[in-house]
């Protein structure tokens, strides 16, 4: 009789991740080593999630945006596991920051959970459309690194998204990512249209009534 195994859901597997961390700061290199054997799922995953919250993290969507980028374009090479240089290894993350990401991740991971599973695996393992993934990974990173408001919530997401897809090989929510990333771009041009024509101010009196008029919101 065959042994059934049973499955973690995301966000058990996440904060079991930050429970096994043994001190209260740790490097981006070990925390890296812990989870290589993922490959790029899970890393992309804890690298999107702070900025893809409804009330994203301060100070993460900058750096977070520009290792992601860095990881994209590993995976538009062919790599299979996730590289860093030495001096970003070193730099320490707070154990209580990812803490408090996980604690306050509900809503995207209870979506995230709801939709995946291990579906079209075998375009998910194929090395040309993780290549276009890995494309679009590396546009939506850019745009969130910018310190610009709603340029970082929306291609984050839409990275978490990705990840989540990459991790459980689900073919399917993949597709769905990538159509999800036009809206993310599209709300991340406007938000640029507008600071770049009317200042940063106009952002949030502006872009952000008419992209939620537009959506529905």
């Amino acid at each position: 009789m065959s042994e059934t195994v049973e499955h973690i859901s995301l966000s058990k597997e996440l904060q079991q991740f930050v429970a096994g961390l043994d001190s209260d700061t740790v490097t981006f290199g070990a925390l890296l080593d812990s989870i290589a054997d993922r490959g790029f799922g899970l890393v992309l995953l804890i690298l999107a999630l702070p900025a893809a919250l409804p009330v994203p993290a301060p100070g993460y969507a900058t750096p977070f945006g520009l290792m992601m980028a860095a990881l994209a374009i590993q995976m538009m090479r062919g790599r299979t596991t996730p590289w860093f240089p030495e001096r970003i290894r070193q730099r320490s993350l707070s154990k209580s920051k990812l803490d408090w990401t996980v604690r306050n991740a509900g809503l995207p991971l209870r979506f995230v959970e709801w939709i995946i599973r291990p579906r079209w695996s075998s375009l998910a393992r194929n090395r040309f459309f993780l290549g276009l993934v890995g494309f679009v990974v590396m546009l939506m990173s850019l745009s969130m690194s910018l310190p610009i408001p709603l340029t970082n919530t929306a291609p984050s997401f839409v990275i978490f998204v990705l990840a989540a897809g990459i991790l459980e090989e689900d073919g399917f929510v993949l597709l769905g990512g990538l159509l999800l990333a036009p809206i993310a771009a599209g709300i991340a041009g406007v938000a640029l249209y507008f600071a770049w024509t009317h200042g940063l101010d106009a952002v949030e009196e502006h872009a952000k009534p008419l992209i939620k008029g537009v959506l529905g919101l």
